[in-house]
């Protein structure tokens, strides 16, 4: 046996060098992890994946967006992109509630009014896939109280059309060419003047209630010729109801809202989550924003309100809202593989319905609305279009929430705000121009 026999000194030089060798290694392995790592370090404040967009130009929505809270034009807002089936970026800006300098949080509650359209457009369409009406139904055969509606003439301002007018459809409602109205789009027209005076959208009515007022008041345009936003959405609900023979909010919570884990989503917030409900704001007339009158919201805190509105009724969070969108870029499924809508009903739904249809001009009373503009289409419960990549299917909410969904491109977006109503700041518009143009070329 041979037994080697070090001085000290050698062994120490020995470590020495064994020393700096690893720590060579070290560094250049740590080296290159943090260059690795050095992008994410970079990143702007909320993006989460760089795998399909540009950081910096992804970057430039958190400017945006604190620029808009500086100058006064929005209290605080939330955004988030999916991409390819991931969250690619999420951040807030401003306060939930500015007089208490809340921040803006990821489960504040949101009114997401017209943004409420799209779930009871696919709970109609559901119905329409279980046989139990047709697209194409007159809705007077499930709502007899539309039995003697008739079309209003301008030249003939004391009496209605002598020709009863074509028929209204389950297809009219959902596309909003069914001759109703809102009542304050055009408050200078006839037909408008008697919704105000009637009050059609009184939280203290039922949608049966609602259905029967509309019942006595005229058409402001022929069905099927003429795209007008309106009431429809909220008669559809109350189709809902009949055809169903639930209640329409028992009806949503059934077969949407459960299956697609939206437990913030309701018609009338929780008392114990109404902390996370954001406050409100409106123009204060001098370019300012102040709370809005409580008159305005009172319905989603009200435990009285019975007027469930398939139009403008719902409130809910980005996630809830998010569950919902991957259903719409997962052909109709949940994660969890459970159909909520078939992938041939949802083509139906994401065509254009309104080839040979009028619609309304642009600019004049109808400019800043998602209808007043060129080349506008609308499908089945979503407007339609078509940016650099692919095609949007999307709607908004009257206090600034909005969302799109592009199969095509893997994008799902959603931005969540609270003015009411945010009429002078396309704010969402630019958040989805400053999206599209960070996503990479494939």
């Amino acid at each position: 046996m041979i037994i080697l026999r070090f001085s000290p000194r050698f062994l120490f030089q020995l470590c020495a060098r064994i020393l700096f060798v690893v720590a060579v290694w070290v560094s250049g392995f740590c080296s290159q992890t943090i260059g690795q790592a050095l992008p994410l370090v970079d990143q702007a404040k909320g993006v989460k994946s760089t795998d399909r967009f540009d950081v910096q130009r992804l970057g430039a929505i958190n400017a945006f967006m604190e620029k808009a809270v500086e100058d006064g034009v929005i209290v605080g807002s939330s955004a988030l992109i999916l991409q390819d089936g991931k969250e690619a970026f999420f951040n807030t800006w401003g306060y939930h509630d500015r007089a208490n300098k809340t921040p803006m949080s990821r489960d504040a509650i949101f009114r997401i009014y017209s943004m409420t359209k799209p779930i009871t457009s696919i709970a109609a369409m559901q119905l329409v896939e279980q046989g139990k009406m047709k697209l194409d139904d007159a809705v007077l055969k499930y709502l007899p109280e539309f039995e003697n509606l008739q079309v209003f003439v301008m030249d003939k301002p004391d009496r209605a059309a002598d020709k009863e007018p074509k028929l209204m459809t389950v297809r009219d409602l959902l596309r909003h060419t069914s001759g109703l109205s809102y009542g304050f789009f055009d408050v200078t027209h006839p037909v408008d003047q008697k919704y105000l005076t009637a009050g059609v959208l009184n939280t203290d009515k039922t949608l049966a209630e609602t259905v029967q007022k509309l019942g006595r008041l005229p058409l402001k345009y022929t069905p099927g010729t003429f795209f007008e936003y309106s009431v429809s959405t909220d008669v559809l609900a109350r189709l809902v109801e009949v055809v169903s023979g639930e209640p329409f909010d028992e009806y949503l919570q059934e077969n949407i809202l459960t299956p697609l884990h939206m437990s913030d989503t309701h018609f009338i917030v929780p008392e114990e989550k109404r902390s996370r409900l954001v406050t409100m704001y409106s123009d204060d007339g001098a370019g300012g924003l102040v709370p809005a009158e409580p008159a305005q919201s009172s319905k989603f805190i009200d435990n009285k309100n019975r007027f469930f509105s398939g139009g403008g009724g719902l409130c809910s969070t980005i996630d809830d809202y998010l569950s919902f969108m991957k259903m719409l870029m997962n052909n109709g499924e949940t994660n969890a593989g459970r159909s909520i809508i078939k992938p041939a009903t949802l083509r139906e739904m994401f065509s254009d319905q309104l080839e040979g249809i009028e619609k309304p001009p642009t600019g004049g009373r109808h400019a800043g609305t998602p209808w007043g503009v060129e080349n506008f289409r609308f499908g089945l419960g979503f407007s339609i279009n078509e940016p650099k990549y692919g095609t949007d299917y999307e709607w908004s909410g009257i206090a600034g929430t909005r969302f799109w969904v592009n199969p095509e491109s893997g994008t799902a977006m959603i931005y969540m705000v609270q003015v009411f109503p945010l009429i002078d700041h396309d704010l969402s518009g630019d958040f989805r121009r400053l999206v599209y143009e960070a996503l990479k070329e494939e």
